[in-house]
């Protein structure tokens, strides 16, 4: 992704056309995605992803209340979402456009805007004086295409960067996850402290907090940590340290049953659950009994439950949530249709037939889709088509109009209104799986999802169910994993130490599915089986 930083409206970008996603984005939640995936749905090929948004320190008509997301962080992102360009302005060379000039100087001629995405509440131009409406109505002198995007909701609650930051400052991690769509999370390099926890013999890790993010309410967190590969259990104390003292915020981490050096590392800390807020104590002995019980309450969060029970229920997506075959079909069409334009139907059909059997269907060992499409541009004699480009035209027809099974959102309503805690886990390569869950509408209804190409770990490894589970604050055996595939899944979900429901996909009899020894764990047929299944089970 190219990345510009702008003090002028004058500078001369790139002559090309461009999809522009604007806001903020001042961290990337949940409502933020649907703008950016906006922003460019439908368009041709050769027409940039472009988000234009502003230095957060350079705004002056909001009140400064910190970064929900590091900048490293929302590049990473916006790259892993496909975006092109990341136009970045300084506030003051635009706060005294009007919205007629901000629309003319800026998206038609710096940017070459074609098409345009913002938010339900976008504001702009001097004294903010355009809204949404405003927006659409001057874009289309200059035949620029608007799309307004309606607010995200989580249980009722529109998601917003403020609604983000007071559920951090009120220490409540569940809220904060569920409104950005991920765990909260401090990837932040490691430096030498004073060595207190090590006399104590405690060890912690030191994590010094950048001065402009929006951090957690200051207090104990039980927590877990991803580091060398695994994810451990841990206490993190947040703040300024009452006690022994921190010239500035800080996060100070005990890592249960760890020994290692992490000096020069960037370890992920996840606070999960607030203990209880920061205080002064006087003396180092008391000090230490304290980091003790806080260690055995954050341990006592992630121990195998005394009796069996249930507190979060974790999902495979395709073939399970999603009708995956349909999906593919569906997106090899829109492929086909758009490359091959001006073909008999009876040909047409034939090329989508053709791809989605060279694939393999998803299982067995599929062809990556790279590959997939490289073979048939190729094949077709469309050697002037960057492979790269269909590739992302392909993923994006595959997630568009993604067929969930008609249950899906009533179940998962209904589960949570039984009080589990919802999370998915999915295989696949970072942007198409990614996309599909962006275009479905179900990151609203999660707790966390867990993309495997987010991961560098696939299913069926144990880790990758561990990690969702701790990052859900749950003990895998207080988890159901439900999914469709009998090794990937079930067997999986069983060799990390969960439960697990087998979801009886009904796959084309030719499948490679059915070749699969199946483990002997509950079926169901479809997902609204699922919470009257569980109710025996629930505490």
């Amino acid at each position: 992704m190219n990345t510009y930083t702008l003090t002028t409206t004058e500078f001369p970008l790139p002559d090309m056309p461009r999809a522009v996603a604007l806001g903020l984005f001042d961290g990337l939640h949940i409502g933020h995605r649907q703008v950016v995936l906006a922003a460019a749905d439908g368009l041709p090929d050769g027409v940039s992803r472009c988000v234009y948004t502003f230095q957060p320190d350079t705004v002056t008509t909001k009140p400064r209340e910190g970064l929900v997301d590091t900048a490293e962080r929302l590049c990473d992102q916006l790259t892993a979402m496909g975006v092109n360009e990341l136009v970045q302005v300084d506030f003051a060379c635009i706060r005294q456009l009007t919205p007629e000039a901000f629309v003319e100087q800026v998206l038609h001629h710096q940017l070459h805007a074609v098409q345009v995405a913002c938010g339900y509440n976008y504001r702009f131009g001097k004294n903010g004086a355009g809204d949404a409406d405003t927006l659409t109505a001057l874009c289309a002198v200059y035949g620029i295409r608007v799309v307004v995007v309606p607010p995200v909701c989580v249980e009722g609650q529109p998601v917003s960067s403020t609604a983000i930051r007071q559920a951090l400052a009120a220490g409540d991690m569940d809220t904060a996850r569920r409104l950005l769509g991920r765990s909260y999370s401090l990837r932040l390099p490691v430096e030498a402290g004073q060595h207190l926890g090590r006399r104590l013999g405690m060890p912690t890790i030191n994590q010094p907090l950048p001065p402009d993010m929006a951090l957690p309410r200051f207090g104990v967190y039980a927590s877990c940590v991803e580091i060398e590969g695994d994810v451990l259990p841990a206490v993190t104390n947040i703040g300024v340290r009452p006690t022994v003292g921190a010239d500035a915020p800080l996060a100070e981490t005990f890592i249960l049953d760890y020994s290692g050096d992490l000096y020069g590392t960037v370890p992920t800390v996840y606070p999960l659950t607030y203990l209880r807020p920061e205080q002064q104590f006087a003396s180092l002995d008391e000090l230490q009994q304290q980091v003790a019980r806080d260690a055995a309450a954050s341990a006592a969060l992630f121990a195998p439950p005394a009796r069996q029970e249930v507190r979060a229920i974790l999902f495979d997506f395709d073939d399970t949530l999603g009708i995956r075959d349909a999906a593919f079909r569906q997106g090899l069409d829109r492929f086909v249709r758009y490359y091959c334009p001006g073909l008999p139907e009876e040909e047409l059909v034939r090329r989508r037939e053709e791809m989605f059997y060279f694939n393999r269907t998803g299982y067995g060992s599929p062809i990556a889709y790279i590959q997939l499409v490289s073979h048939f541009l190729k094949k077709w004699g469309l050697t002037e088509v960057e492979p790269e480009t269909a590739l992302q035209r392909l993923c994006d027809s595959f997630a568009a109009d993604y067929p969930l099974h008609e249950d899906v959102f009533p179940t998962l309503s209904r589960l949570r209104q039984q009080g589990y805690k919802l999370g998915l886990i999915t295989n696949g390569n970072s942007y198409p799986q990614n996309r599909k869950m962006d275009y479905s509408g179900l990151r609203p209804y999660f707790d966390l999802i867990v993309v495997c190409g987010d991961e560098e770990v696939q299913k069926p490894h144990p880790l990758i169910f561990r990690r969702a589970a701790a990052r859900l604050g749950v003990p895998v055996e207080a988890c159901v994993f439900v999914g469709d595939h009998p090794q990937n899944d079930i067997q999986a979900a069983l060799d990390a130490g969960m439960q697990a429901i087998r979801k009886d996909a009904a796959h084309e009899p030719e499948h490679p599915f059915f070749s699969l020894p199946l483990p002997d764990t509950p079926v169901i047929h479809r997902l609204g089986e699922l919470p009257h299944l569980l109710d025996g089970s629930a505490t």
